[in-house]
């Protein structure tokens, strides 16, 4: 089967209980940014396919490859299933959206109650007809990455067993998710002085703010940029906390099963919350959130700013203490 993976990180991530329950009853090719399939590479009983955006011709040739394969849209798009219906897959699933109803051989009609992102992916599969065995988040990461992450850490840390804290201050959404950069830096302070090392992790697009927290503490350093998402899975792997946003980052930690803190402003943890039993969520329940925009529409951004350094830190160390 030919999974056509979603086109975020974050939704990558919450539907690896999709490829959990598939793997043992066929082969799976991922489909999708390059990416998100090393990070992928490691699932038992898989392939990978790079989907290419932009370039039809090539996204066409490669999947015509796979015509006798089924093939498992993840994605919405009328676009997606256009492209598995020109390469002449036999079998195209899916929800029914967007108007693509007509180019899927198998279609299900989306589901009209309130769930989980998760969720969503798989009451898909379970109504294709496929058992669900599983509803956690799983990601495999072979050894050799775990190894590959441990001597990059030595850089940053004196000793392999020393404990270190990582912020991922990102949020592709808009600022309306992100957290105060400068609330960063005073939570980066206070770990320091509690005698935490803090890496700071994200995109290259993140690479200035990074800076910005990094800038005058000793013990901080910014990674963001400095990394694959595989050697980032790895560096996670070794955390005692991970304190994000809501974002594609938060995802990865749940899939890890790590400790870790999200901070909530305009999105609805219902529904795209960490699905992991050592996660906290931290957010406000104000009359106008969540309101899913980009930008606060009223200009103030309560639900992020209204959420302080101090009580974050102190929901950090009984974590911490929670788990170690």
């Amino acid at each position: 089967m030919l999974i056509r993976l979603p086109n975020w990180l974050g939704d990558t991530l919450m539907a690896t209980p999709v490829y959990e329950n598939l793997k043992d009853q066929e082969e799976l090719i991922f489909y999708g940014p390059p990416p998100f399939l090393t990070l992928l590479e490691d699932f038992p009983n898989t392939r990978t396919l790079p989907f290419y955006q932009g370039d039809l011709q090539l996204n066409l040739q490669n999947l015509r490859r796979f015509k006798e394969q089924k093939g498992l849209l993840l994605t919405n798009s009328f676009s997606s299933a256009w492209l598995f219906f020109r390469a002449g897959l036999k079998e195209r699933l899916g929800y029914a959206t967007d108007l693509r109803g007509l180019l899927l051989t198998k279609k299900v009609t989306p589901p009209k109650k309130k769930m989980h992102q998760r969720d969503k992916y798989l009451y898909l599969i379970e109504k294709l007809g496929y058992p669900i065995k599983t509803r956690d988040l799983r990601l495999y990461l072979k050894e050799e990455k775990l190894v590959k992450a441990r001597f990059f850490l030595q850089a940053f840390l004196d000793s392999k067993r020393e404990s270190f804290i990582v912020l991922a201050p990102g949020a592709s959404y808009g600022p309306a998710k992100r957290w105060p950069e400068l609330y960063f830096k005073r939570l980066a302070e206070k770990f320091n002085k509690e005698g935490f090392k803090v890496l700071i992790v994200g995109s290259p697009k993140e690479a200035e703010l990074g800076s910005l927290i990094a800038e005058g503490l000793s013990t901080t350093y910014n990674l963001c940029g400095k990394t694959d998402l595989p050697l980032l899975a790895g560096i996670l792997h070794h955390t005692s906390l991970l304190v994000s946003n809501d974002s594609g980052l938060m995802h990865l930690g749940s899939a890890l099963g790590i400790p870790q803190l999200a901070l909530f402003g305009s999105t609805d943890p219902e529904l795209t919350g960490p699905l992991n039993p050592k996660a906290k969520v931290l957010k406000l329940d104000l009359v106008c959130s969540p309101c899913f925009h980009r930008k606060c529409p009223k200009g103030h951004y309560k639900c992020l700013v209204e959420i302080k350094p101090e009580s974050v830190f102190k929901e950090a160390i009984k974590l911490i203490n929670g788990f170690y």
